[in-house]
Order: structure tokens, then sequence, then C-alpha cells
């Protein structure tokens, strides 16, 4: 018992020097408002919703919480119906960027399933910034996503610049099932370990930065899903692409 007790004692001297050590915390507050919410080219909202985001960063740690917030109460379903928990770990390299980390989505509706995903991520520091990222769900689908993008920066002016980027996701046949059921069975031949092209996504974003530490972002994103999910969505008379609008405030400190 005392061992115990000098080893916690050990520890809670420790923490704060290590975490000194590591440098000072970066936190970061953002709040979005989208016209629609769209994930992975799968429209989740079609109407106006509001993403709150708290995120800090110690030393190449990473820890944030997302949610997503209905704000149209025709159908009386207003209010938070998701909530994402994402920890991380980054490190940056001469040429590349490394980037791990785990995410957990919680749904409050019951009929949909909580599950958690890990993923592995690299950026190669040159021009496009080309990035690759796969996902690997740990629970409810375990399937795997592999998300392929590129982006560039022009600067415009002191304050602000215009963001373009791309990116192109491919889901394994048990993603495909978990997402679009029906998708990922006997259209890839029943096996979990094919896949298929989901969604392209296209951005345009225009930073500007007001004032120190505050970045105010307009954006709009062109969204469509492809292969077996666009035609599973389509012969069911859903919108396989869409345009989303949003507006986006940041603060860091």
């Amino acid at each position: 018992m005392r061992s115990l007790i000098t080893i916690i004692l050990g520890l809670a001297l420790l923490g704060p020097a290590a975490a000194a050590a590591m440098g000072p915390v970066d936190l970061t507050a953002e709040v979005g408002l989208f016209d629609r919410y769209v994930w992975r080219g799968l429209t989740v909202n079609d109407n106006l919703v509001m993403q709150p985001e708290l995120s800090a960063a110690l030393g190449g740690f990473g820890l944030g919480l997302w949610g997503n917030f209905d704000a149209d109460d025709e159908d009386g379903s207003s209010g938070f119906n998701e909530y994402d928990l994402t920890l991380s770990y980054g490190v940056s390299l001469p040429t590349v960027s490394l980037d791990l980390g785990f995410i957990y989505y919680s749904f409050p509706d019951a009929s949909v399933f909580n599950t958690i995903e890990g993923y592995a991520g690299v950026t190669a520091s040159v021009l496009l910034s080309p990035s690759l990222t796969v996902y690997r769900d740990l629970d409810a689908v375990e399937g795997w996503y592999w998300e392929a993008g590129v982006s560039h920066g022009l600067p415009l002016s002191p304050a602000a610049s215009l963001d373009l980027g791309a990116r192109v996701g491919l889901g394994s046949g048990r993603y495909l099932e978990g997402y679009f059921p029906g998708a990922g069975g006997e259209e890839l031949g029943e096996d979990p370990a094919s896949g298929s092209l989901t969604d392209l996504l296209l951005t345009a974003s225009l930073p500007w930065h007001p004032i120190p530490l505050v970045t105010v972002t307009p954006s709009v994103g062109w969204s469509t899903l492809l292969g077996d999910a666009s035609d599973l969505v389509d012969g069911a008379g859903g919108d396989t692409d869409t345009v989303i609008l949003g507006l986006t405030g940041s603060v860091s400190f």
C-alpha cells in the first residue's frame, strides 16, 4: 500500500514537469454553421446544422470533442444527434507528417449504432500536399475506408487566403454493407476484402483572420457518391450529389 501511494505521489509530482517539458497546451474552440451535414458522401442531415468543436494539443498529442446539432425543428427531432471524441498523435518529419488516432462516434438515437475507428495518415510536404489516410472500424462495422486527398492554399492578403482541396474515398465490402446496406454484398461478390470507390469531395474555403487568434471561414463544397454506394442511393431515389455551404468561426489560445 505504501509503495502504491509512493508511485501515485511520484506521478503527481512528475506530471506537471513532463507537461511543461512538452510545451504549452494549444486550445481551440470552433463553431460551424452549414446548410446540411454530409459525411463521406452520405447526407446525415439535409437542413441547417451547427457543429461546435473543442480541441487541445500538447506535445503532438491531441484531444477533440465534436458535435452535430440539428437546428431544424420541423420534424420534432432538433438537438444534438452525434458526438465524436478523437484522440490523436502527430509527428512532423522533414518531408512528411504522420498522424495516428482513434475516433469514437456516439449517437443519442438508440436506433443508430455507436462505433469506434482507428486511423493512420501520412501527408507529404510537397506541392499540393498529397495525403493518404486509412480508417479501420473496430466495433460495429469492422470495415476499411481509405481517403486520398490534395490541397493548396493561395495567399490573397496578409489576413486571408483561398484554400482549395479535393479528396476521394474508397470503402471495403464490410464498410459499404455497414453504411449502404446492399452495396457491400452481392454487388461485390460477398468478399469483405473487396471494395469500391464511395465518394468525392471538392472544397473551397476563404480563411480570414480579422484579429489575432480569431479565424472566420466561409466555405463551399461539392460532394458526390461513387460506385456501388451511388448506385444504391440513386436506385432508392436519394440524392447522390450535393452542394454544402458553411461559415465557421474559431478562436485559438
